[in-house]
């Protein structure tokens, strides 16, 4: 089958890929517009080892992405670009599989090792190291930090085949581990001027119905810290007291009254980043931290206010200026 794009009165074709490479270096030109304007692009590769593993034969990457949208939530992902031809059992499949290894098994001086190899690059690019300061108003080094504890793998690739989705979604069901998929394609018209086209998965993500049956509770929790999830299992505890419901998404927990979502929760190892639909001067709290994110990126942007806790002491306050939000949100 034939792939056009018509642009005015050009037609554009598809241009399938010869090498790896191109496709590298189409990602490498765009990321920023594919990804997010907030992201720093590092095209090195970098062998993945744990020393609880003894084979990762495919463990090195072609790069990193790190994405701060919300400074509260910076996402590192451990990169592979892959043409499907390449063979979605003998190689893509083992790849991220390496990847997964790595990311559940590593000690905390192995990430270290990473995280203090990525500081060093970001660091030799002054003008990207003042941005992601000025930016999140957080210290380079810490934003590593944080986001060294959530590692997520971006699959960059050509075309995602039926074969290949299902293996990757058994993957995503059976492992507690999240898989951004990007496919990517360039079309040319006879004047060779190009255009890219990319479908994302995380933004397929978004846009699926918000009561969903494919995630749990549990795929939240799972690996975390017990003063995390008792965290979010008290306020669950609080949700079902009200008679509200809970949706476990892929990167986010909804909490709804009726068919409205009035809170989520981004369960992270440190800390649980809640997000309400009041904004921060239509119900006011002083026991809390909280930050107005209409113009920050997140999961659920139609929430105005973020509100971050580490300790367990802080569900009190939690519960208690949640109720103020259900009973402002009657409907």
């Amino acid at each position: 089958m034939k792939h056009v794009v018509l642009k005015g009165n050009e037609k554009y074709s598809k241009h399938e890929y010869k090498k790896e490479d191109e496709l590298k270096d189409i990602f490498t030109k765009h990321h920023q517009q594919i990804t997010s304007e907030k992201s720093f692009w590092i095209p090195l590769a970098k062998q993945l080892k744990s020393k609880r593993f003894k084979n990762f034969k495919h463990s090195i990457g072609d790069g990193f992405l790190l994405v701060w949208d919300n400074p509260t939530t910076p996402i590192l992902y451990i990169t592979e670009i892959e043409l499907e031809k390449h063979g979605i059992n003998q190689h893509i499949l083992p790849q991220l599989g390496d990847f997964i290894s790595f990311i559940q098994s590593a000690t905390k001086n192995e990430l270290d090792t990473v995280r203090d190899f990525l500081y060093n690059e970001i660091k030799k690019k002054k003008s990207v190291f003042a941005k992601i300061g000025k930016d999140t108003d957080k210290e380079v080094h810490r934003l590593l930090e944080n986001s060294m504890g959530e590692l997520q793998i971006l699959l960059i690739i050509d075309s995602i085949g039926a074969e290949l989705s299902i293996g990757l979604d058994k993957i995503e069901r059976a492992i507690n581990v999240k898989i951004r998929k990007i496919e990517v394609t360039r079309f040319f018209n006879n004047k060779k001027e190009e255009v890219v086209l990319f479908s994302d998965s995380e933004v397929e993500e978004e846009l699926k119905p918000t009561i969903s049956e494919e995630y749990t509770l549990e795929y939240h929790l799972e690996g975390k810290p017990e003063k995390i999830a008792g965290i979010v299992n008290k306020f669950i505890q609080h949700i079902n007291k009200k008679k509200g419901k809970y949706s476990p998404m892929k990167h986010y927990i909804g909490f709804y009254k009726k068919k409205n979502m009035i809170f989520s929760c981004v369960v992270r190892k440190n800390s649980v980043v809640f997000y309400s639909k009041a904004k921060i001067k239509e119900v006011k709290t002083k026991e809390l931290p909280m930050r107005d994110v209409r113009k920050i990126g997140h999961y659920t942007n139609h929430l105005p206010t973020e509100i971050v806790l580490t300790e367990t002491e802080q569900i009190k306050s939690l519960i208690k200026y949640f109720d103020k939000v259900w009973k402002r949100f009657w409907n």
